[in-house]
């Protein structure tokens, strides 16, 4: 053959060759496939109220070690965790968890060879695996949650090879360190119910109170007979000094040496520094919790180390909160634990600074008043975060691929 005369059907025949070996090439490294216009990926469905457990491996966060595997079970209504540790679990960390699970919504398939498990995150050493059960235990599902690429987050059915893609950020509220799993809530108190507090430690000891009272009748509108409107229930009013008993620091370079009386009055006594510095540990959740090996002998927390108690109700319904600080466990952060509970967590300085007050921290010093000011919310309704908080805020929009590096 003359390959001259024909060199158009030779180099037709190229480019169709060409065009063939591209496309093979494009989609055998995303591992997309071809699909019927009538066929749609899909995944097993969760009804989150149907979900009794969760198994849940993730790969080290290192990068080397042994895959971290906890295990969340359902008992009376209440999440627990039970592997490797058991303690109650953080109904926030599994309503997120329920949620993803009963809204997956699949958009499309990813790869169908084994060959793209890794780059898409979805094999055993990069994947989220997440196996679902339900009642007597049944697996509902079993999944490998992967990558969060382009607005959807890989998922392979575990023993599939198929891969599909689920719209939105998922992984994260998988990829959970244990303390995470954890309920780091060491008081849940409405702070305008409490009506005693003290605090005792090396500092002093400062108890305050509410009283009862009974608000004012309303003054009549003019023009209207005054009506009767019976008896008012008493309210709590502002806190004032119950008993107060403190040392003054000594100022050693002044050579001035501590009083041998304590003193027993506050000077600059403001009730607003009560009631802020409860609304500080009304709602008090740790940052983390102690290493196994550590008692509370190891924590450094006796029964004579600094305590805050909060009371709320009164007679029959009267309630007692007692948290106590020990020693220092990191650059920052100390052991505290509550009365009635064996764990031992770990809580900020601002948190501790809060249990463990003096005498400044109830009286309207040029500080105080600069401190208020600073943590003022601000017009729009915000306000200063606690430095822990803002951490786990920032690690859950790293996680969610939102965040900075």
């Amino acid at each position: 053959m003359n390959w001259q005369q024909n060199r158009l059907y030779i180099g037709a025949g190229a480019l169709i060759a060409m065009c063939g070996l591209a496309y093979y090439l494009v989609h055998s490294r995303t591992g997309d496939t071809i699909s019927s216009p009538n066929e749609r990926p899909t995944l097993p469905p969760i009804d989150q109220d149907a979900v009794t457990a969760i198994d849940i491996t993730r790969p080290p966060p290192s990068g080397t070690g042994d895959p971290e595997h906890v295990r969340l079970e359902l008992h009376d209504d209440v999440w627990h965790v039970t592997q490797p540790i058991e303690a109650l679990a953080d109904a926030s960390a599994l309503d997120t968890a329920l949620d993803k699970l009963d809204e997956l919504d699949v958009a499309g398939i990813a790869a169908t060879h084994a060959g793209h498990h890794a780059e898409l995150e979805v094999d055993d050493a990069h994947g989220v695996h997440v196996t679902v059960h339900g009642a007597s235990d049944a697996v509902i599902a079993d999944l490998i949650i992967g990558a969060f690429r382009g607005g959807s987050t890989m998922v392979r059915v575990a023993g599939q090879d198929t891969v599909v893609t689920v719209r939105g950020s998922i992984r994260f509220a998988f990829a959970r360190d244990l303390k995470d799993w954890r309920n780091r809530a060491m008081l849940d108190l409405e702070a305008e119910q409490v009506r005693v507090a003290e605090w005792v430690g090396p500092n002093g000891t400062f108890r305050f109170e509410r009283p009862l009272v009974t608000p004012p009748a309303a003054p009549p509108v003019e023009g209207e007979e005054a009506v009767d409107a019976g008896p008012r229930a008493p309210t709590l009013g502002d806190w004032a000094p119950l008993y107060v008993s403190y040392l003054p620091p000594s100022d050693a370079d002044a050579g001035v040496a501590p009083t041998a009386v304590p003193v027993t009055t506050l000077a600059n006594f403001a009730a607003s520094r009560v009631t802020s510095t409860i609304s500080s540990l009304a709602h008090m959740r740790a940052s983390d919790f102690a290493a196994s090996t550590i008692d509370r002998a190891g924590a450094g927390i006796t029964d004579t180390s600094a305590r805050v108690t909060l009371t709320t109700g009164d007679g029959d319904t009267v309630h007692h909160f007692t948290i106590r600080v020990g020693s220092e466990a990191s650059a920052g952060n100390f052991y505290a634990m509550r009365d009635g509970d064996p764990t031992i967590f770990v809580v900020s300085s601002f948190l501790r600074d809060k249990i463990n007050a003096t005498s400044e921290t109830f009286e309207q010093t040029a500080a105080a008043a600069a401190e208020a000011e600073e943590e003022a919310p601000s017009p729009m309704g915000g306000g200063d975060i606690p430095p822990d908080l803002m951490r786990q805020i920032q690690a859950q929009l790293q996680a969610q691929g939102l965040g900075g590096p």
